[in-house]
């Protein structure tokens, strides 16, 4: 309340002091001719003098800033100075007294009413400087020119009270809207600064991870922005990414207060070593992410990966009592390759990390050359694919599935092969995985299944082909709607020699939408055909709950056919168990005769793989269909041999 008083009065001293200096230099004219020189010109220069000194005070004081404890002084200062100058104002009015005639007289009370209520005008916030002055003005005025024995003077005076009364009254008003404007202020400052802290609290909370308090991945990927904006793309932060190796295995066997525990402990860790170097966060899950500055090198960057495979590695106490241990993965960025946005950092970890994982656990990996090059290669690969006309760039190839005991071809796998204009033959491997990674899975599977359609119609009525499912396509509704679509254009016939096949891995995201849509396909007679049986983690649960017609055992199995005794007992215990549910079952991936040999014995008789051919273009596809070439007819002679038939 002082302090907005204060700066009211202040911005009005100026024309209070051009107001007082005109009235003073008039009056002392209105008395050059008849008072002595020294009440007409003497003072009203003092007057002139004092206003302009004032004046200077006010500039200085309006510089600076007025807060409660400096307020109260300066209000206190000017009620001294107005009643001072009211006083002086009154003593020299009375002095002119004897020398004014009636009109000089009655300008005399005129001055001293105007000038005292306008006076009053520049303190109205301040109800004490009013009254302070009226009150001067009005014992001035009485003193003067009520005891002067005209009437006219005393009801000028009377007069005077009433108007005088009614300045103070508008000041007291003044002063209470001058309050509550205080006071509103007040309170919307403070639900300002409230807000402020509520929002500032809120954003806290949206860039923090409330289990370990590290930065979360929105605050992670803004602090990329503020360094990679900050180093004006000189020297570039190192961006890591730490991926625990082990966590699951806590997470499930000791549960969720322990897999928080361990989460809390690496993030007390990461804290520790990264200490000044740089800013640990928590992407989610079991990944975690630091940025170390642009003063940091290379080296450096590698000596404080390994510090955090160290601290990571270290046993944890878990709440039950027991200790826990997990290791990590790491990849980091390389600021030796340059990049044009703040995201090319986080790929180059990403990628790096990759490389990582498929090494041994507790790996540090560091983006390179070699890193670069089939990364830009992804790139250009991503590029090509997304603008390609894959209805006329991709073809089709067919690798058969042999019934090894007569030689004859049971179905064909369709797999696809793309020629780009641009990049010449591009690998399935590079291309599906950009597919997968862009949201294309379903435009390549619509256009295999198509051209798969297409070729059924040109062959024989009893050859069959099978057509691979992503996992994105088996649980989206629209790209199995979409393919729905496809096939209900398709002749019956058609339709009932396509299989599908699925991995186990399609039915770990959603098993019921899944499921839902294979039974759609099932509905329109399309064969279902389970992929990489053994792989996945609920086997049993699909062949029961899904009822495939067909089984396809991984080639990890086979890899270690030959080695490994057990390997060789779980194929033939699938193979038996296949049988038992009336499932047919085909072994994939055999590739020597080595494996052949170990595959009949173990009790299979479909077999798929490089042993007996590779994927055949559809014109050598056609000959085997026509007879004109046929593959060698296995039949067993006993437990250890097996004789081929021409």
């Amino acid at each position: 309340m002082l302090v907005e008083q204060t700066r009211s009065i202040l911005q009005a001293i100026p024309s209070l002091y051009a107001l007082l200096t005109v009235a003073c230099l008039l009056l002392g004219i209105t008395f050059a001719d008849t008072a002595p020189k020294l009440l007409t010109v003497a003072v009203p220069s003092a007057a002139v003098l004092f206003c302009a000194w004032r004046y200077s005070i006010w500039r200085r004081a309006s510089k600076f800033e007025i807060n409660a404890e400096t307020a109260r002084p300066m209000l206190l200062r000017m009620e001294f100075v107005t009643v001072m100058l009211c006083l002086v104002l009154g003593a020299w009015l009375w002095s002119l007294v004897p020398y004014a005639n009636p009109t000089q007289k009655m300008y005399l009370a005129f001055f001293m009413g105007l000038t005292g209520a306008s006076v009053t005008i520049y303190a109205m916030p301040r109800p004490r400087i009013v009254a302070m002055t009226l009150c001067t003005t009005f014992v001035g005025y009485i003193a003067i020119f009520w005891f002067d024995g005209s009437p006219l003077y005393q009801l000028i005076g009377c007069e005077l009270l009433v108007v005088f009364i009614t300045f103070y009254n508008v000041s007291r008003g003044v002063a209470r809207r001058v309050e509550q404007g205080v006071l509103l202020q007040t309170q919307l400052l403070a639900g300002h600064r409230h807000a402020t802290a509520l929002a500032t609290e809120n954003r806290a909370l949206a860039l923090s991870d409330t289990l370990t308090g590290l930065p979360n991945r929105r605050c992670f990927f803004e602090d990329i922005e503020n360094q990679f904006a900050d180093s004006h793309g000189r020297t570039l932060p190192i961006v890591g990414l730490v991926d625990l190796d082990g966590f699951k295995h806590i997470n499930d066997v000791f549960g969720h207060a322990a897999g928080d525990a361990v989460l809390i402990a690496v993030a007390e860790r990461l804290q520790n070593v990264l200490g000044t170097h740089g800013i640990p966060s928590r992407l989610g899950g079991d990944e975690f992410a630091f940025i170390l500055s642009d003063k940091n090198s290379i080296r450096e960057a590698r000596c404080i990966a390994n510090d955090i495979l160290d601290a990571v590695s270290a046993p944890i106490d878990l709440p039950s009592g027991d200790k826990g241990r997990v290791s990590a993965s790491i990849g980091f960025s390389s600021p030796d390759f340059p990049v044009n946005v703040a995201t090319d950092l986080l790929e180059q970890a990403d990628f790096a990390l990759y490389r990582a994982k498929e090494m041994n656990s507790g790996t540090v990996v560091e983006f390179s050359g070699a890193h670069a090059d089939i990364l830009r290669r992804e790139h250009n690969v991503q590029f090509c694919f997304k603008n390609a006309d894959l209805a006329e760039e991709l073809r089709l190839v067919f690798q058969p599935v042999v019934d090894s005991t007569s030689g004859r071809i049971v179905r064909f796998e369709a797999l696809a092969r793309w020629e780009s204009p641009e990049l010449g033959s591009v690998s399935p491997v590079e291309f599906v995985a950009v597919a997968e990674k862009s949201g294309m899975t379903s435009r390549l599977t619509s256009i295999v299944l198509r051209k798969t359609i297409d070729q059924l119609l040109v062959w024989t009525e009893g050859t069959k082909i099978s057509v691979n499912l992503s996992a994105q396509d088996i649980i989206s509704e629209d790209t199995t709607d979409g393919l729905i679509e496809l096939l209900e254009t398709a002749p019956e016939h058609v339709r009932r020699r396509i299989t599908l096949e699925v991995t186990e891995t399609s039915f770990l995201s959603d098993f019921s939408e899944a499921r839902r849509n294979l039974l759609k396909f099932r509905a329109l007679g399309l064969t279902i055909a389970l992929d990489d049986f053994g792989t996945g983690y609920s086997s049993l649960r699909y062949l029961q709950e899904l009822e495939f017609d067909i089984v396809k055992i991984d080639r990890s199995f086979v890899n270690a056919l030959c080695t490994h005794e057990k390997s060789f007992g779980l194929v033939s215990t699938i193979q038996q168990l296949c049988r038992n549910m009336a499932i047919e079952c085909v072994i994939e991936g055999v590739e020597t005769q080595e494996q052949l040999t170990m595959a009949r014995r173990a009790g299979c008789r479909l077999v798929q793989g490089y042993v007996y051919a590779k994927p055949l273009e559809s014109p050598d596809a056609s000959r085997y269909i026509n007879g004109e070439l046929q593959f060698p007819a296995i039949r067993v002679t006993n437990v250890d041999s097996l004789v081929s038939v021409a």
